[in-house]
């Protein structure tokens, strides 16, 4: 492993670039060509930013985005919706497999790269915790959201400092049943988001978050950082990555999936949709929010999407493949948790935020809603 790492500051970027820089690092990172890599980067101005497993028409308004100028972006990692912005920092660690962290598991991956994420906050008087896998956290509020993956031989840690916030530009985007409950999202934001300023009372400023960055993964790591851009390998993935991902069909992949399910009912609810079929939908809250769309018929499972902020590691064993596999099987404990037990064995799947039984569970309560006629 090197001691010398590469340091590199894009300093503002659009949403597209922000969601798929450390993707195109991946492959020439784990393959040797390019150095270990952190990056720091903010986004220039706001953006909707999909979780990998998300729906994206149940979880942003839409109508308020495109009449806002607010781009939609899918990412490649879990976790749940959120307007990203000028108000945070951004930082990005790309490694190769065999570099510190990563022979233990996602758990001490993120312990090992976090670690730099809280002295660094410390220096700015902010005194973070882990917070569940993948956050850090003061007082039970979150201060930095972290996601990880691993892909192409590398493993990447992707997230963010809350500076500042704009909750009410964060609650905005976001969809929800009424007015009267986005006022009360707003409110549920600030018991759970904090920020550098809130705690602090002071902004700092960018450059010297960045350096402070810096200083602190050389020390945790052990390593000396040189400052390098893009290589010609990475820049040219990187505009392929974002002219793919700004598509229709990789954006809405999860809302497209499933045209059978597209008018599934409520949260909680179930209809009959013949004399035999019934459509139903619920939501889990596991660590992370697992969500069911079902259609059954004569007790089995004729088509079924699994939805939720919940991560997978890596980050896209097919759960499309596993929603064909239960498609045609007795919707029973005893079909459903081998089938998915099975797929986690196959793909050496590890749920963060969710288990096999939490996905198992949704879709058998998904199946036990009484129906009330379409």
């Amino acid at each position: 492993m090197p001691s010398e790492w590469r340091w590199i500051d894009l300093g503002g970027t659009d949403g597209p670039t922000m969601v798929n820089v450390f993707v195109a690092l991946a492959e020439p990172v784990g393959a040797g060509r390019s150095p270990p890599t952190v990056l720091v980067l903010h986004p220039s101005s706001p953006f909707a930013n999909v979780g990998f497993h998300q729906q994206v028409e149940r979880e942003i308004d839409l109508d308020y985005c495109r009449r806002n100028g607010i781009p939609v972006v899918r990412r490649a990692v879990g976790g749940g919706a959120i307007l990203d912005g000028p108000w945070e920092q951004d930082y990005m660690v790309v490694v190769p497999q065999g570099a510190p962290g990563t022979d233990a598991g996602v758990s001490a991956f993120y312990e090992r790269y976090l670690t730099p994420v809280r002295a660094a906050l410390a220096r700015f008087g902010v005194r973070a915790e882990r917070s569940g896998v993948n956050d850090l956290a003061v007082d039970a509020r979150k201060v930095s959201a972290n996601g990880a993956m691993t892909l192409a031989g590398s493993w990447i840690l992707a997230g963010d400092l809350l500076l500042d916030l704009d909750l009410g530009a964060m609650s905005r985007v976001l969809k929800v049943p009424d007015e009267k409950f986005r006022g009360k999202l707003a409110g549920g934001m600030a018991e759970w988001l904090t920020s550098v300023r809130a705690i602090t009372g002071r902004l700092p400023d960018r450059a010297e978050v960045g350096r402070v960055l810096q200083e602190e993964f050389a020390a945790s790591l052990g390593v000396a950082f040189a400052p390098g851009p893009l290589t010609d390998e990475e820049s040219t993935a990187l505009n392929e990555l974002r002219s793919i991902r700004t598509t229709v069909a990789w954006t809405f992949q999860r809302d497209r999936a499933h045209p059978d399910l597209a008018n599934a009912p409520p949260e909680g609810r179930a209809v009959k949709i013949s004399n035999e079929a019934v459509l139903a939908r619920i939501d889990r809250k596991a660590g992370k929010l697992v969500r069911v769309t079902l259609l059954h018929r004569r007790g089995r499972i004729q088509e079924v999407q699994f939805s939720g902020d919940f991560f997978t590691h890596p980050f896209d064993p097919s759960l499309a493949e596993l929603e064909a596999e239960l498609a045609g099987r007795p919707l029973a404990p005893e079909a459903v948790h081998p089938t998915i037990d099975a797929w986690v064995r196959r793909h050496r799947v590890q749920l963060l935020g969710a288990s096999p039984d939490d996905l198992a569970t949704a879709l058998l309560d998904a199946g036990a809603l009484r129906a009330s006629p379409d």
